[in-house]
């Protein structure tokens, strides 16, 4: 970070992303160069005079090459992530090393012609073999480099900088308009409107960021060494570690660093676990055979024939699905229902109306309309249109709910009202209640569409397994609050992600970043080397707050004038919540390689205002299938570890709190990248401003003016 900048053009990687290519290349040059003279005696004329002035020009350009290869992967290993000034000579090292492959390629081609032009090596076939082998070599080489050099180029030549765009996002708009496009050219029924919609939401999101992926990667590692640090540290002044990290009171308990004051289930929450436990099958069946296979490697296969072996539905209530009924069969695997028992399904989503099914329940005296999560194009871009959009105006005055979700509520509306699939239900099963559920954006799905229900079928009852936190603002968190059940696992993203919790995460990450002097490579070697469960060698915490209270240096300065700069093209949006009635089930901690989860009832607005956590569980801990082994562990309160042994801090650690306001910041705008990349770091000015908003102390004005 910032994006490389070269031949005039940015590129999608920075200037710190070349130690690992630049290590690659020189053991591969240095062996090209050792190879040579080890094979071929470069004194002999025996193969002519061409071949033997190819064989010295190869060995000194891959000399040269590795030469440069190394200074490269030092150079570009200096620093932290925001101190570019360390790694200025990197696009000159890269100018030079392309040259160099491109010289490298024209006496490789050279050799070869001198091979075959004058029959050189006729003598010596062995010798002959080996030369062929080493030009060919070389040439897949270079290519490999172009191809790479391919992949990182950026075609939109997009410079990423709010301090040109003078609070006008229509730039941004245009230009992630443009990137959605390209992303999704393959699907059919996407239409411009939809397009500039989600441009929007990603503008106010991303705007001004200039990230490469392995930034983010390397940010995320930070923030989570950072969160472990911190509640590491309260959890020990608070005397519940000991110096091995075990609880006291429970020596083999290792405490999670997700831990939490232990609440009990009040009665009515164990029966809303219950109901969620029961019904759980039913939202891993929506996802028919894929979720089935990844779900159960090894067993897919019986348990798919199993169901084909009892019979599948007819066609006349499976839509949608492929020749086999594969997704029907994952569906009866799944539920362990019979194949009367689905009423309706159609497994092919469209961009306003996710997958859908409806089934019948006789154990449970119930309709139930089971909605899939994401799955397939259609639904990322559903998931992606995150404005907000008036919902329930007949219900409930002001209510407000994420604008892609709430159209597909509406279609699955549509889709079951023109068929007349819920009333020939009830027309059968007249005593039957209705059950609407799902995952993820089947989850979201299901409440809205419950909200939108309730009126006609009194006694609807929802339930939303990991639901999106950005889904529907308090108005309608709290009109639902009676007939809508919500359960979310650990660190689950997806339940914490809304547009302002996406922007803070921003933030954090950018904050992180200014105090750390951590190169990126070592970062990302750590976390693809090292154990997670093991405390972060390369992250100091007290080196760290140390930093913080620096008056001023290159990043924080940075960091500080641009999240200023910013918040003056990001338009404020309504906080939107899951679904009130919600039931968290945490990580406490490990007893051996046991993972001891236990349940709690949790206040949406702490989980938006706690935010997104950098975990390596935040992705997993939404899948279905490892939400639905969570429901099974702690459904029954007999079988929970016993915690009441020892306590948690009577106020949980939130690691993500800082004091951090930029609007409350007046200092100077920031100046455009090309102007600040002019500019020497130790001839900027240090604000007392700056100071303010990164949690530094002000520095006086003596420091100030030696700075």
């Amino acid at each position: 970070m910032p994006k490389l900048i070269l031949w005039g053009r940015t590129w999608m990687v920075g200037t710190d992303d070349f130690v690992f290519p630049g290590i690659r290349g020189f053991v591969i040059n240095c062996a090209i160069a050792v190879w040579i003279p080890l094979i071929f005696n470069l004194g002999s004329d025996d193969c002519g005079q061409g071949v033997k002035e190819y064989l010295w020009a190869s060995f000194a350009l891959h000399c040269t090459n590795a030469v440069l290869c190394l200074a490269l992967a030092f150079t570009s290993g200096r620093g932290g992530i925001l101190q570019t000034s360390k790694r200025k000579m990197v696009p000159t090292l890269l100018i030079t090393i392309c040259i160099s492959t491109l010289v490298v390629l024209g006496v490789t081609v050279w050799g070869l012609l001198e091979l075959l032009r004058h029959d050189a090596c006729n003598d010596h076939p062995e010798d002959r073999h080996w030369l062929m082998g080493t030009a060919i070599v070389q040439v897949t080489l270079v290519t490999c480099t172009l191809c790479v050099m391919v992949l990182d180029y950026n075609c939109s030549n997009d410079v990423l900088d709010p301090a040109e765009c003078e609070g006008n996002l229509d730039e941004y708009n245009s230009m992630w308009k443009t990137r959605c496009k390209r992303a999704f050219c393959f699907v059919k029924d996407a239409d411009e409107n939809l397009f500039e919609e989600i441009a929007k939401v990603m503008a106010g999101i991303f705007s001004g960021l200039d990230f490469v992926v392995s930034d983010i990667a390397a940010g995320m590692a930070l923030l989570h060494a950072y969160q472990i640090a911190v509640i590491k540290k309260a959890q020990k002044n608070a005397n519940l570690l000991t110096d091995k990290g075990k609880a006291t009171g429970h020596p083999s308990i290792s405490l999670s660093h997700e831990a939490r004051p232990i609440q009990k289930l009040s009665d009515q929450a164990e029966e809303d676990l219950l109901i969620l436990h029961q019904f759980s099958g039913y939202f891993m069946g929506a996802y028919g055979w894929p979720l089935h296979i990844y779900a159960n490697p090894m067993s897919w296969m019986g348990k798919l024939c199993g169901s084909c072996c009892k019979g599948l539905p007819s066609r006349d209530v499976v839509h949608d699905d492929n020749c086999c009924k594969c997704n029907s069969a994952a569906w009866m695997a799944e539920t362990k229902a019979d194949k009367e028992n689905l009423l309706y399904s159609s497994w092919v989503s469209k961009i306003d109306r996710p997958a859908f099914y409806i089934c019948v329940d006789h154990d449970a005296n119930a309709v139930i309309l089971g909605i899939r999560g994401t799955l397939s194009p259609e639904d990322c871009l559903t998931d992606a249109n995150a404005d907000v959009m008036p919902f329930g105006e007949d219900l409930v005055e002001g209510g407000l709910c994420h604008k892609g979700i709430g159209i597909a509520a509406r279609g699955v509306r549509k889709a079951v009202d023109s068929e007349g699939l819920l009333e020939n239900a009830f027309r059968e099963y007249p005593k039957y209640r209705l059950i609407i559920l799902g995952h993820s954006l089947g989850a979201g799905t299901a409440a809205l569409l419950s909200i939108e229900l309730k009126s006609k079928y009194p006694n609807l009852l929802g339930l939303a397994y990991s639901p999106p936190g950005g889904l529907m603002n308090s108005v309608l968190c709290e009109h639902s609050r009676d007939y809508i059940l919500a359960l979310g696992l650990g660190q689950d993203i997806v339940p914490r992600a809304s547009i302002n919790t996406v922007r803070n995460f921003r933030d954090r990450m950018l904050e992180t970043f200014a105090h750390s002097e951590t190169p990126k490579c070592k970062i990302l070697g750590c976390c693809c080397f090292s154990s997670d469960t093991k405390e972060k060698a390369w992250f100091n915490l007290e080196k760290t707050e140390e930093r913080r209270s620096e008056p001023y240096n290159e990043s924080t300065h940075l960091i500080s004038a641009y999240l200023r700069s910013i918040q003056t093209i990001c338009e404020p949006t309504v906080q939107l919540y899951p679904p009130s009635r919600y039931i968290h089930i945490m990580r406490v901690g490990k007893q051996g390689s046991t993972e001891i989860l236990h349940p709690i009832s949790m206040n949406v607005e702490d989980l938006m205002d706690e935010g997104i956590l950098a975990s390596t569980s935040m992705v997993f801990d939404h899948f279905p299938h490892t939400v639905m082994r969570a429901i099974n562990k702690v459904v029954d309160p007999n079988k929970r570890y016993p915690l009441n042994g020892f306590g948690m801090p009577s106020t949980y650690v939130n690691p993500l709190k800082t004091s951090f306001t930029p609007n409350a910041v007046q200092a100077e705008p920031l100046q455009p990248r090309r102007v600040r990349e002019a500019q020497h770091p130790a001839q900027d000015i240090t604000h007392e401003s700056d100071a303010e908003s990164l949690n530094m102390p002000k520095a006086d004005k003596a420091a100030s003016d030696n700075v």
